[in-house]
């Protein structure tokens, strides 16, 4: 059934996989995936294999890929970070994501939290979202990994959790548009590939107060599509939740998002139910769009493999032997020295195991690294601003997943 692939039902571990590669087999869409080991690559293979199409497979990873899969990852909540730091959190979760077989992420929270009795959103939202979010957008999509603005049109105004009920936001359009409306902007306006809908009433968009923004013609087709331009992936929030199962079924909420503009259908209790609610439905653009969404990506390890090795200064040294002294960052900013030379001919700097915040030097490495015939560098060329060695070498370093090396690739430094 082709309108199967606008279902994309969950994805828990451990994993009933006889149920997913049924579902797989009949054509769902992808799959949102909850939790996850070190099987889960070798799960999304299979569930690949028995597809036909190409799927996508999703997760919220709001924090990091570490949010579902121990052993990964896991970034500050987005309250605590700074543009900087969103953006270096969207190209870490991307590199880990993608090591796992995770083609998108449900972030990057869009929501302004201007209720302090908000129950749902509260450090999941940016301190300033416009700013924050398009920034993670633009360092996740550099290194492959698609993303979802969520909850359109704005989740942080209500009391209420839409998982248990059906929220209001009762503000005025002038108030949402200079409130609610910039953070999606912004991430439409930064090429995010998705946006999610939201399971709250919002009177002032739609007219009523009992209707959910997911199910709104007015909020999905009017004013997402057509009034911001937004050409991508429109998915819901999860069917299983409240906010929109108020006085109907999931088969019908699902039709009704589709009705309204919708593409994707999230992590129904019943998938096979929805599948067949709307199997005779006219979807013919939603595939379109969902085709796009799970199209493979070029794997950013590939091209972080061939990368080149860029070079600065007059090289070689001079012959003979010279014995490097290793000056080694670790993600706590601590430094160990090789023993060598009072004035070491080499000085190697490694700082691909560094997180978050300025990438700067300690005093000691860049007296080291200014007296040194030749630094050979293992992290961002922006660790050599100031010193002015004769000569430096940099290479890729020796764990291309962290943060700092993919920071290197992603924005091309040294190039």
């Amino acid at each position: 059934m082709i309108n199967a692939r606008l279902v994309l039902p969950g994805l828990r571990f451990p994993t009933d996989l006889e149920r997913e590669l049924r579902l797989a087999e009949r054509g769902v869409g992808g799959f949102l995936v909850f939790g996850g080991d070190a099987r889960l690559p070798a799960t999304l293979d299979r569930l690949q294999a028995a597809a036909p199409h190409p799927l996508l497979f999703a997760s919220d990873m709001e924090d990091g890929a570490g949010q579902q899969v121990a052993g990964f990852s896991r970034h500050p909540p987005a309250a605590a970070l700074d543009p900087d730091a969103a953006e270096a959190a969207g190209i870490r979760t991307a590199v880990e994501a993608r090591q796992l077989g995770l083609t998108m992420t449900f972030a990057p929270v869009c929501d302004v939290v201007s209720d302090p009795l908000n129950p749902i959103i509260q450090s999941r939202a940016f301190g300033d979202a416009t700013a924050c979010a398009p920034r993670f957008v633009q360092g996740a999509a550099r290194m492959g990994l698609r993303t979802c603005a969520k909850h359109f049109p704005g989740h942080g105004g209500t009391r209420e959790d839409s998982h248990a009920g059906l929220p209001v936001v009762d503000a005025p359009p002038e108030t949402w548009r200079r409130r609610d409306l910039p953070p999606f902007l912004a991430c439409i306006e930064a090429g995010v590939d998705a946006v999610m809908t939201a399971h709250i009433a919002c009177p002032g968009l739609t007219g009523s107060p009992t209707l959910p923004a997911t199910l709104s013609w007015r909020v999905v087709t009017d004013l997402l599509r057509n009034e911001l331009g937004f050409s991508g992936l429109v998915v819901t929030d999860a069917l299983v939740m409240e906010g929109v199962r108020a006085g109907r079924s999931e088969a019908e909420a699902a039709v009704l998002a589709l009705e309204a503009g919708c593409d994707g259908l999230l992590c129904p209790a019943d998938p096979d139910g929805v599948l067949d609610a709307i199997g005779n439905m006219d979807v013919g653009a939603s595939l379109e769009r969902m085709a796009v969404a799970a199209r493979p990506l070029p794997d950013p390890l590939a091209a972080a493999a061939a990368a080149s090795i860029a070079s600065g200064g007059r090289l070689p040294v001079g012959p003979g032997r010279h014995r490097p002294e290793v000056c080694d960052l670790d993600g706590m900013g601590a430094v160990a020295f090789e023993a060598g030379l009072a004035v070491p001919t080499v000085v190697i700097v490694r700082s691909d195991r560094a997180w978050g915040g300025p990438l700067e030097l300690p005093a000691d490495v860049s007296e080291r690294a200014r007296r040194a015939g030749l630094v050979i560098l293992l992290g961002p060329k922006v660790l050599l601003a100031g010193l002015e060695p004769p000569a430096w070498i940099q290479a890729p370093g020796r764990d291309p997943h962290t943060l700092a090396e993919v920071a290197r690739l992603a924005r091309g430094a040294g190039r």
